[in-house]
């Protein structure tokens, strides 16, 4: 299996809860978590367990942000998977998962390594 790892925006959705007094959650360091992506040719979604990695926050003004939060987050993530190239390329979105859809992203870059 090859290993892929990849940069990535992330925008955080609210926590549980109220949306309004919840505020969006990605744990510091380093998670496991799941990235569902959509192939670029057939459109057929498919799950990756992966580790993400909390680069920063990017430090967006609340006015710019939907809801006035600062919500979005820098990731780095890798993924296993022979076919994960197929699914996951720069500009491509996917959704971030733990338990729940904690974030909608894009990747903003391959890290080759």
């Amino acid at each position: 299996m090859k290993r892929y790892k990849y940069q990535a925006l992330v925008h955080l959705l609210p926590g549980d809860g109220d949306a309004v007094a919840a505020p969006p959650i990605l744990p510091p360091g380093t998670s496991r978590m799941v990235i569902k992506a959509e192939h670029r040719q057939t459109h057929a979604s498919k799950l990756f367990s992966s580790l993400v990695t909390r680069d920063d926050t990017l430090g967006l003004s609340p006015e710019a942000v939907p809801g006035g939060r600062d919500d979005a987050v820098k990731v780095t993530f890798v993924v296993l998977g022979d076919d994960a190239s197929e699914y996951l390329a720069t500009g491509e979105r996917f959704a971030l998962w733990d338990g729940r859809e904690v974030g909608a992203g894009v990747v903003t870059r391959r890290v080759f390594v």
